[in-house]
């Protein structure tokens, strides 16, 4: 009986924004330690993908690594794998930026290795049915999907060997299922039970079992260096690859060579959709889940559309397209167990590449204004422009995004307090177990992320924000709120902007001008002014008559970033961190956001003002 073909695939990713010594520990402490195992104990060929943002980093600060990898790569060791070259999710981006992004990575592989790419490995294996014209056009021929995917498609575990053939838009392309349960084995449960299971697949005649996987579960994620290394995984995990390989059991194969040694069945159309947990994650079944349910997600993702449409009307400068490009890197977009979308550097990491674009396209416009509905949220807002401010304006006047295009800052970089499932879920099995065994430590004694996912417990649920942050919202407190009460979000508003009136921007010496007024419920009106340089003032008048006695008339401002705030007069003012809970490999992380300050005027006064400019 001939050996099962054993094909093995790494992915190693840093995202654009993460700190330069989470690369260097990665590249010390993880991906050269592995290489090194592969190359002892000769484990090769193996399948590796490396996206742009690390290679990138690879050239400028670890020649050594880098120029190891085009050694490998030159000896037949590793085939190395295509993929957007900045690690963007390819679905949520317009079809001429899918066709860049491959370009990208395949003139940087050419350049630095000399390697033309036939297979891609599919960021966070979020498949559309339109991908495969794309990655046709891109020159692959065959592209690594997850077998959750093949068998919503209504195929049986038993025909998922061979590579599947698909096609749209006149454009062919074989997919390469990877097995989940090897990814679940793999590097998580003794080497025994792997080798256990090769020889079973090989006994029943199998073809190919293909594991591809983060590489960074080989030594960075939490726990598994002790486990691999100093528990003796790797080294057990070696000797049954040796005992395999002698007794004719396996036999290790690139993606490519399983590719060109077993024939495609087809035709198979997969559904929209990617790996089991992402789908669990995105609470709707495809990524693009995380848009509806992140207004902040959802205002990078649109931002960085219009400005993809914007460089193209104006004739793609390089240098704004590739910022538009790293822009695009898929992290701070979603998130899963490892934060993304709620860490904040990796937002700013985005952010600033965004403004950089709109910086270069805008150089030298004066202040102007489209009206548009730029966040696909059904109405229209003012998208405010010029070279050194971009702002996006409600109909109620809020400010969901502002962006200082020549310091990078978006002032209003700020996530909101979400209550997560996962909230509830630890925090009931916290009460579960205290109500069992009062006092026992929490600590995750699991290996694998998913499993310290599942038991991860919190003592107490997070606070909540009754409504998603913008730059100022609009609020009065009746008498008696305390700031504990205001922090916690244990509170109700007796008034929360709810502006009726249809405002419409009108000339004035500080640039852009809206005026709105409520038609019905409480008497109030409000002025917004925008300047050419992103100053920004809030005027509001109103009926004190129509608020309690002893109320206060409150809005709240949520910083990202340091400004210059003002105020009429001298109210008293509210200041804390905006703080949230959300997943980390070790269970979870509080993360501060940004800054809530709330200046307090009595009703009576019946006017207030705000200026907000640059530190």
């Amino acid at each position: 009986m001939s050996p099962l073909r054993f094909c093995f695939v790494l992915h190693i990713h840093q995202p654009v924004g993460n700190f330069d010594h989470v690369f260097r520990e990665h590249a010390d402490d993880v991906y050269t330690p592995f290489l090194d195992f592969l190359e002892e104990r000769a484990l090769w060929p193996i399948g590796l993908h490396v996206s742009g943002p690390l290679l990138e980093w690879m050239g400028d600060n670890d020649p050594r690594l880098h120029d190891r990898l085009g050694r490998l790569a030159s000896d037949g060791a590793i085939e190395l794998l295509s993929a957007g070259w900045y690690e963007p999710i390819l679905a949520a981006l317009p079809q001429p930026d899918r066709a860049e992004q491959l370009g990208w990575m395949r003139e940087e592989l050419e350049s630095r290795f000399g390697v033309t790419p036939k297979g891609a490995w599919l960021t966070e294996r979020v498949w559309e049915p339109d991908l495969p014209a794309d990655l046709g056009r891109a020159g692959l021929e065959y592209v690594l999907v997850d077998d959750h995917l093949a068998r919503r498609a209504g195929r049986r575990d038993d025909e998922l060997g061979p590579p599947l053939r698909t096609e749209a838009g006149g454009w062919q392309i074989d997919l390469l299922t990877i097995d989940e349960r090897l990814r679940y084995l793999i590097p998580f449960r003794p080497a025994e039970e792997v080798a256990a299971e090769l020889r079973a697949r090989h006994g029943r005649g199998e073809g190919l079992a293909l594991i591809g996987d983060d590489g960074e579960k080989f030594g960075g994620w939490p726990r598994t260096r002790e486990w691999l290394y100093d528990h003796g995984w790797l080294e057990a995990f070696g000797d049954r690859m040796d005992e395999l390989r002698a007794d004719g059991v396996v036999r290790w194969v690139t993606p490519a060579e399983a590719h060109a040694e077993l024939p495609a069945e087809g035709p198979v159309y997969l559904p929209a959709g990617s790996y089991a947990e992402m789908e669990e994650w995105a609470q709707g079944g495809h990524w693009k889940g995380f848009l509806s349910r992140y207004p902040e997600a959802n205002r990078m993702h649109k931002r960085m559309q219009a400005l993809t449409r914007l460089c193209r009307s104006r004739g793609d400068p390089p240098e704004a397209r590739r910022a538009i490009g790293r822009a695009q890197c898929n992290d701070a977009y979603w998130h899963g167990v490892f934060g993304g979308l709620y860490m904040k550097h990796l937002r700013e990491g985005v952010r600033r590449n965004l403004a950089d674009a709109e910086r270069l396209l805008r150089a030298g416009e004066p202040l102007d204004w489209t009206r548009l509905d730029v966040d696909a949220d059904g109405a229209d807002e003012w998208w405010v422009h010029g070279s050194r401010v971009t702002a996006w304006v409600h109909d109620d006047g809020s400010v969901s995004e502002l962006g200082w295009l020549d310091s990078g800052l978006d002032v209003v970089d700020v996530l909101t307090r979400y209550r997560e499932g996962y909230h509830e879920e630890a925090y009931l099995r916290w009460s579960e177990r205290e109500a069992t065994e009062p006092g026992r430590s929490v600590e995750g004694e699991a290996s694998s992320i998913h499993d310290v996912e599942a038991s991860a417990m919190l003592d107490h649920l997070p606070p909540v924000d009754a409504r998603t942050r913008v730059l100022v919202q609009d609020r009065v407190l009746p008498r008696g709120v305390t700031l504990d009460a205001y922090r916690e979000g244990a509170y109700e508003a007796a008034w929360s902007g709810e502006y009726y009136g249809s405002g419409e921007p009108g000339p004035g010496s500080a640039g852009f001008v809206l005026t709105l007024g409520t038609t019905r419920g409480p008497r109030v009106d409000k002025k917004l002014s925008i300047g050419a340089d992103g100053s920004i003032r809030y005027e509001w008048s109103w009926a004190p008559e129509d608020f309690t006695e002893g109320s206060r008339f409150a809005p709240e401002i949520s910083l990202g970033c340091k400004a210059a705030l003002s105020f009429a007069g001298e109210p008293e003012t509210w200041r804390w961190p905006i703080v949230t809970t959300s997943k980390c490999p070790d269970g979870f992380e509080q993360i501060e956001q940004g800054t809530s300050i709330t200046p307090l005027w009595p009703i009576a006064a019946g006017r207030a003002r705000l200026d907000i400019g640059r530190p």
